[in-house]
C-alpha cells in the first residue's frame, strides 16, 4: 500500500489535476486501488494543488468514470450476458430498472464497495441511463466530495470553499431539500457546522442570503404549477369582489392551511430560530420524520381520494405548522399528514408543495420587510448564484419528485433519514 501512495503521490506531483481526474476516472470502473480515493484531496493540497478545483475534477472524474462502467457493460457485459442467459436475463433487468438506483446511491455512499462492479451491472441489465445518473449524482459524487472535505479536516489542512463554491453549495441544498422530504433546515443546520465558508461571509450575510435561496424555490413551485396558480388568483379575486368565502375552493384550502404555520412562526419565532437548532434536535426531528413515513405509508396504502375539505387542509397546516421546528421536513410532513388524512399520495405531494408554495411567500415577504431596518446584504454575484442554482435545482427536485411518488413509497427516504441520523451522532458524537 506505501508503494501505491508513492506512486499516486508522484502521478499527482507530475500531472497535477489531470493525474488526479485520471486516476479517479479510471477506479471507476477498471483500476483496483488499495485506498480510497477521497484521500487524494489531501494529497493534492499538499502538493500545492487547489482544493475547490479538486474538488471539481472529482466529482467530474466520477462522473465520467461511473458512465464509462455503465457504457462498457451495456455494449460489451450485456450481449456476452445474453447469450449465455437468453430470456433468463429479463427478470434481472426489470429487477434492476426498478430498484437499481438505490443499489447505486447505496454503493456510491459505502467507502471501500468495489463500485466498479456496479457500474458494468448496471450497464449489463440496461438500467435508464436518467436513474443510473441519478444514482451516481445523489450517492457517489457526494460521498467523494463529503468524505474527501472530511480528509482535509482531518489532515489539518486548511480549506475554505471559494465565494461561488459555498453559493452553488448552498443553493443546491435548498433546492433539493425543500422538496425532498428530509427536511431543507436540518440539512442546511448540519452543512453550517460541516462547511468552512470563507471569512467575509457573516452570519447576518447568511440570514439575508436565506431569503433569496428561499425564493428561488418558490419561484420554482410558481412557475411548475402556474396555471393553478392562475386559478387560485383568479378564485381568490372572486371571493374579495364577491364577499364570499367558497370553502370547496383550493384558495379556501391553501389560505387555511396556510394560517396556523404563520401564527406559529409570530409565537414562537425565537425558539425556532436558536434553541432547536442544535444537532440532536436535528436528529430527533430526522427520526420523528422516518416514523411518520413508515406509519403513513402503512395506513395509506390504499388511499384512492384526489382532494380534501376544508377541515382536513386545517390540520394538513397544523403539520406545516409544526414542521417550522428545524429538521421537520415540511414538504414530508404536509405529504404524509395529507395521506393519514385520506389522500393519494401523489394528490398528497401536489397539495404539499401548493401549500409550502404559499408558505414560502409569507415567509420571504416577512424577512424582507425585516431587513428594512437592518439590512445586511451578502455580494450581488454570491446571491445570484446561490438563487438560480437553488431555482434549478428545485424546478427539478419537484418534477423528479412528483413522477417518483406516482410508483415508489416515502419509504427510502425514512430509511436514509435513519442513516443520517447514525451519520450524524457518529461524526458530531
Amino acid at each position: 500500500m506505501g508503494h501505491m501512495i508513492t506512486i499516486i503521490k508522484d502521478i499527482i506531483q507530475h500531472y497535477g489535476y489531470f493525474g488526479i481526474f485520471s486516476i479517479i476516472g479510471l477506479e471507476q470502473f477498471i483500476l483496483p486501488l488499495p485506498i480510497p480515493p477521497d484521500v487524494f484531496v489531501v494529497l493534492g493540497t499538499k502538493a500545492g494543488l487547489i482544493t475547490k478545483n479538486i474538488l471539481f475534477y472529482v466529482a467530474l472524474a466520477t462522473l465520467i468514470g461511473s458512465y464509462m462502467g455503465y457504457f462498457l457493460g451495456k455494449y460489451l457485459g450485456h450481449p456476452v450476458m445474453r447469450r449465455f442467459f437468453g430470456k433468463k436475463l429479463d427478470k434481472g433487468e426489470d429487477f434492476i430498472k426498478k430498484y437499481g438506483v438505490w443499489g447505486v446511491i447505496l454503493a456510491g455512499l459505502t467507502p471501500f464497495f468495489p463500485f466498479k462492479i456496479v457500474t458494468w451491472t448496471c450497464g449489463i441489465f440496461e438500467m435508464p441511463l436518467g436513474r443510473y445518473t441519478l444514482g451516481i449524482l445523489f450517492g457517489r459524487i457526494p460521498r467523494y466530495l463529503i468524505t474527501s472535505y472530511a480528509a482535509v479536516l482531518i489532515t489539518k489542512t486548511k480549506f475554505y470553499a471559494s465565494v461561488t463554491m459555498s453559493s452553488v453549495i448552498l443553493g443546491a441544498v435548498q433546492g433539493l431539500t425543500e422538496f425532498l422530504p428530509i427536511s431543507s433546515s436540518g440539512h442546511l443546520a448540519i452543512m453550517e457546522n460541516f462547511l468552512k465558508l470563507p471569512p467575509n461571509i457573516t452570519s447576518a450575510n447568511l440570514e439575508t442570503f436565506d431569503i433569496f435561496l428561499h425564493g428561488g424555490s418558490l419561484l420554482a413551485i410558481i412557475i411548475y404549477f402556474w396555471k393553478d396558480w392562475v386559478n387560485v388568483l383568479k378564485e381568490f379575486w372572486h371571493m374579495i369582489t364577491r364577499r364570499v368565502f367558497k370553502k370547496e375552493t383550493l384558495t379556501a384550502k391553501l389560505i387555511i392551511g396556510t394560517l396556523p404555520a404563520i401564527f406559529a412562526a409570530l409565537l414562537f419565532k425565537d425558539l425556532l430560530e436558536n434553541q432547536l437548532r442544535a444537532i440532536y434536535y436535528i436528529v430527533a426531528g430526522f427520526i420523528l420524520n422516518a416514523i411518520i413515513y413508515l406509519y403513513a405509508e402503512w395506513k395509506g396504502k390504499n388511499n384512492t381520494r384526489e382532494s380534501i375539505n376544508l377541515k382536513k387542509s386545517l390540520l394538513v397546516g397544523v403539520a406545516q405548522a409544526v414542521a417550522l421546528i428545524p429538521s421537520v421536513s415540511r414538504s414530508g410532513f404536509t405529504l404524509a399528514t395529507g395521506m393519514l388524512l385520506g389522500l393519494k399520495r401523489e394528490a398528497a405531494a401536489k397539495f404539499s408543495f401548493m401549500l409550502g408554495g404559499v408558505a414560502l411567500a409569507a415567509a420571504n415577504i416577512y424577512g424582507l420587510l425585516s431587513l428594512r431596518n437592518h439590512p445586511v446584504m451578502p455580494g450581488l454575484s454570491f446571491t445570484l448564484i446561490g438563487t438560480i442554482t437553488s431555482f434549478v435545482i428545485s424546478l427539478l427536485t419537484i418534477s423528479w419528485l412528483l413522477k417518483f411518488l406516482e410508483r415508489h413509497t416515502l419509504r427510502p427516504f425514512a430509511f436514509y433519514l435513519m442513516l443520517i441520523s447514525a451519520l450524524i451522532l457518529l461524526v458530531f458524537n
